[in-house]
């Protein structure tokens, strides 16, 4: 028998089947704790996917079947995020973040949950982590997790003709921050396009 689909999956969830929720759940829950993990520390990783799906279960009636169910998990792990570095950054008595140009290493933050396979790949890592938190996002999204066009506008709340300036603005940031740290470092510089694909393993 075949897999059911996210579709089929969400129907029954909806209809109080808590065991396609579950399903569902762990269909993503590898992509989901990914997208935390190379931006919080290792020890609030597992909270914030906990907060993420905690946060699904109270809107699963609000879920749209035409905007897929990935796009709805990300949108909801993506306000998590936000909402932690805002509580984050407002105990460090730090102002207003503004996730357009903050970047997890400006926020104070030393995520070291994701392992890097070669030194080219940690330097990526890295890179990544000096863009802002939205250059971040979006070029995970694209190349870990593999999202259309149409599901990250969803997940960002921008019209979908936004997303392909929004990539071309984060990957123009990242090969410059890569750029840099590899100079830094004597490392050639990467194949970027193929290297972020590498990475989500």
């Amino acid at each position: 028998m075949s897999p059911r689909t996210d579709d089929e999956l969400l129907e029954r969830w909806q209809a109080g089947d808590s065991t396609a929720g579950n399903e569902l759940f762990l269909r993503y829950f590898k992509s989901i704790r990914r997208f935390f993990a190379n931006k919080v520390p290792a020890e609030e990783v597992e909270d914030l996917v906990q907060r993420t799906f905690a946060g699904c279960v109270a809107a699963r009636d609000r879920v749209r079947g035409d905007a897929g169910m990935r796009a709805f998990l990300f949108g909801v792990a993506r306000r998590q995020l936000y909402k932690f570095l805002r509580e984050r950054a407002s105990r460090a008595r730090m102002l207003a973040v503004d996730f357009g140009v903050s970047s997890i290493r400006g926020l104070g933050l030393s995520p070291s949950s994701m392992v890097a396979r070669e030194q080219q790949h940690g330097l990526l890592l890295q890179a990544l982590q000096r863009v802002s938190v939205d250059h971040q996002t979006i070029l995970e999204l694209y190349y870990w997790e593999q999202l259309s066009g149409p599901e990250i506008a969803e997940i960002l709340g921008i019209a979908p003709a936004t997303v392909r300036t929004r990539l071309f603005r984060a990957r123009q940031a990242v090969e410059q921050a890569f750029a840099q740290l590899a100079s830094d470092r004597g490392a050639a510089v990467a194949d970027l396009e193929n290297s972020l694909r590498e990475l989500a393993g």
